[in-house]
Parts: structure tokens; sequence; C-alpha cells
């Protein structure tokens, strides 16, 4: 009979640990606190341990070294088939059948974030899924983007330069065509002018 932890379900005749349907981020911490039930419910106790933990010392108020979760024999994680990204953090995922700890689901990309030194910080929240990850990038103003200090130097041949030559103030300087950071007037560079005087005018762009 499978044991059930929410969001998780044990069974032990075919060793999947098979995960709710509509999730698609697992914890690591609370995976193994899922495991530590289930090894000891009433069907569990007559088989094999289904996997171990290790880490989570104290390093000061909140702050923990990751956790390790290693799936002993058979087990393995299965999400459900759909066509959906998948991701397990919060710690290490090891183990399984040939080192793989999660089983194959039709449809489905699994993203193991792994680290090898890891510490988990006390918060508040749940992890996020893909899709607020990308409605985080894609509300991002370019104007963030220039006080952070992280990444390349700031360029029109980037992505950030992609968006801020269809966004910000443009002029025409000569030959020039001068595109400026998100304050519309200090320059972020430059750009050649081709012209042809026989060519056919420009008046406007719509979006059809």
């Amino acid at each position: 009979m499978p044991y059930y932890s929410e969001p998780f379900t044990f069974n032990f005749n075919t060793s999947l640990i098979a995960v709710d349907s509509g999730v698609v981020d697992v914890d690591c911490n609370t995976l193994y606190d899922a495991i530590k039930l289930a090894q000891w419910s009433e069907e569990g106790i007559i088989y094999e341990r289904i996997g171990k933990g290790s880490g989570l010392d104290d390093l000061g108020p909140g702050v923990q070294v990751g956790i390790t979760v290693e799936l002993l024999g058979s087990w393995q994680l299965l999400f459900p088939t759909g066509n959906y990204i998948a991701r397990i953090a919060g710690g290490n995922l090891v183990g399984g059948p040939g080192g793989d700890p999660v089983a194959y689901s039709a449809g489905v990309q699994t993203l193991l974030i792994q680290s090898a030194n890891s510490t988990v910080v006390s918060t508040s929240g749940s992890i996020p899924t893909a899709t607020q990850i990308a409605d985080t990038v894609l509300k991002r103003s370019t104007s963030n983007v220039e006080a952070s200090g992280t990444g390349d130097t700031l360029s029109l041949k980037s992505l950030y330069g992609m968006i801020a030559q269809g966004v910000h103030n443009t002029q025409v300087n000569g030959s020039k065509l001068v595109i400026t950071k998100s304050d519309d007037s200090t320059t972020l560079g430059e750009r050649t002018i081709t012209t042809d005087a026989t060519a056919l005018p420009i008046t406007g762009l719509d979006s059809d």
C-alpha cells in the first residue's frame, strides 16, 4: 500500500516517489522530511531504507549547511508526464539507479539545482516558479540593469542594448544614430547611418 505525505506518494513496490500533479518545484528539505515519515510508516518499516540525508549543520542564526538527500537502492523521484520544466532545489538530490535520482517522465525537463558547497538561509515564501522568473525578467527596467554591477559592460551588442535601441531616446547626429541610456541623455552607443537619396522615405511603423 502506498504512503502519502503531501506532495509525495511513496510506492514501495515500484520504488518510485510520485510528485502530485501540478507541483513543479520540489524542495530537498521537504522531500527528506517526507522520506523519514514514509520509512517509519506501517508499510515502510518492513522495507529497506528509502534515502538518507546529510548536512544542515548550523552556521549561525538562520543559516545552515545545505542538505544532501541520497535516494538508496532503486528509489527515484517521478514527476507526472506533461510539457513543463520541473525544478529540484534547496539542497542536493543524489543517488538512484545508475546515479539518476529522477525517473523519466515524457515531456518533462527536470532541473537539478545542485551545489558543491550550499547553504540554506531561513526565509519565508516559496521557490519561484519558471513563470515567475520569466515575468520578473521581462518586467525588469533598463535603469535597474544599468545600476547593477553584475555582468559585462553595458553595450549595444547585448540583449539590454537591443532593448535600449527600441525604447530609449535616439537621435540622428550627422551620419550617426545616437542611442542613449535610460536617462535619455547619456550616450550608450552609436550606429553608422547609410543613406540613399533615391530610396522611399519611411513615414511610420505599425504592428500588423
